[in-house]
């Protein structure tokens, strides 16, 4: 198997992983017993945790397109557009790495705290919880933004060079831009239906690509 089919095998599994993470998200549900909120808590672990791994095996699949979109300007004049674009999906993966920690496992904590404290101590946890909750979005954002300015990268170097379909490319050099002004006006918030359109956003971009790189033959670099 090539190396562009396996980053292609990657682009669809973390794609699906990610449309997976979306679907099983919990969300508030207003006053629960503390078995109640184990559950959720256990569901937001596997979701959350499975959101991790998917973007683990995503960026298997970025290097591999990057691999792909350089060897195809190494012939013209390189302008690093692919190095740049996984650079800056390397730190959306930071990004998301502390969103999901936050979001799974740091937030469930606070609240079995807050679940077995007394009900008059509430008002208290929950300002510890939206505090901590302010970071989540923060690192969501940084992580929507980043990861659609790589696509943005990608496709401009598909643009110029090949490699993607070019309305694959026109696809990324609209779609991606439009999530990026969206969140940074703050018509796009980023809880668990915007994310939603964020991960169902870029899972398109990311499948078409995948299976282009599975049906097409490897470009390798000039010796």
């Amino acid at each position: 198997m090539t190396d562009d089919r396996k980053s292609g095998f990657a682009f669809l599994a973390g794609s699906l992983g990610g449309i997976v993470t979306m679907a099983i998200h919990p969300t508030s549900a207003g006053v629960l017993t503390p078995a109640q909120f184990e559950r959720l808590a256990v569901v937001s672990a596997i979701a959350h945790s499975l959101a991790m791994v998917s973007f683990l095996v995503m960026f298997l699949g970025a290097i591999g397109l990057t691999r792909r979109l350089a060897a195809r300007e190494a012939s013209a004049a390189p302008d690093r557009l692919p190095i740049t674009a996984l650079v800056v999906y390397g730190f959306a993966a930071v990004a998301l790495l502390f969103a999901t920690a936050v979001s799974g496992f740091i937030v469930p904590d606070i609240m079995r705290h807050m679940v077995r404290d007394a009900a008059a101590n509430a008002p208290q946890w929950r300002i510890v919880i939206d505090a901590v909750f302010q970071f989540n979005q923060a690192f969501a954002r940084i992580y929507s933004v980043a990861a659609s300015f790589s696509i943005v990268l990608w496709s401009a170097s598909a643009l110029r060079h090949g490699g993607l379909p070019r309305s694959l490319a026109i696809f990324g050099c609209i779609v991606a831009p439009a999530l990026i002004c969206l969140i940074a006006v703050g018509h796009l918030r980023l809880d668990v239906h915007g994310m939603a359109v964020v991960v169902f956003a870029h899972a398109v971009w990311f499948v078409i690509a995948g299976l282009q790189l599975c049906r097409q033959p490897q470009v390798l670099p000039p010796q």
